[in-house]
């Protein structure tokens, strides 16, 4: 499915898609890809979205590795849910 959805290029792209009213640019930022650089900048820069960055379905490993230390319980159980949670 994620093949129907054009790569997100930057994590204001993500923000944005992730805010809009538009169900197609919402749906795009819960299936699309991120290039590795985009998703540290998202998570890194952008701590309200964390939530959000982990109900991604293509989220990378490493980067779940990094949320589930989040401060937030929301977010820590977002990263449990996912098929591959990393082991920590």
């Amino acid at each position: 499915m994620t093949d129907r959805f054009p790569a997100i290029t930057s994590a204001e792209e993500f923000i944005r898609l992730r805010k809009s009213e538009n169900p197609a640019e919402y749906n795009r930022s819960a299936w699309a890809t991120l290039p590795l650089p985009v998703w540290w900048d998202l998570v890194r820069n952008h701590p309200d979205m964390r939530f959000w960055a982990a109900h991604n379905r293509t989220v990378p490993s490493e980067i779940l590795a990094e949320l589930i230390k989040d401060p937030d319980w929301r977010v820590r159980d977002r990263v449990a849910g996912k098929g591959y949670c990393p082991p920590e």
